[in-house]
């Protein structure tokens, strides 16, 4: 992970992290209460063009990319793979996973397989599109 400003950082090991925005939320469940970092992206650590809301972080370079939407899966896209290209430590070989958590899940399109494909190719990414609530299980 780039270098982000510490105002921007919340220290946790709580068992559940949770990151919420109007009506879309995921929960990382976090049994061990390992130490992560969750960072505010839109308006924090990056403060202008396309980012998404959230970044998850550890000591030992997870990284989790966070975007809470309604239903613009289309714009979510956009927005995690800019915020992967200016925040991660090295985009195109480092493993990563990016949510994008909508109110109404589309159905699995070829956008959004084409997109899965390119982020896995481009970026080392896997790219989930989940309903809301989403729990996603960490060890």
């Amino acid at each position: 992970m780039k270098q982000i400003d510490e105002a921007c950082i919340r220290k946790t090991n709580e068992s559940n992290i949770k990151f919420e925005e109007k009506k879309s939320k995921i929960i990382f469940q976090n049994p061990k209460r390992d130490t992560f970092y969750c960072i505010q992206v839109d308006g924090c650590a990056i403060k202008t063009g396309v980012k998404c809301d959230n970044m998850l972080t550890n000591d030992e370079g997870l990284e989790f990319y966070i975007e809470l939407k309604g239903c613009d899966v289309d714009h979510a896209i956009i927005q995690l793979e800019e915020t992967i290209k200016k925040l991660s430590e090295d985009y195109r070989s480092w493993p990563k996973k990016a949510f994008i958590i909508s109110t109404r899940q589309p159905a699995i399109d070829v956008k959004i397989q084409n997109a899965k494909k390119r982020f896995q190719k481009n970026y080392n990414t896997e790219l989930l599109v989940r309903n809301t609530p989403y729990n996603y299980p960490m060890g």
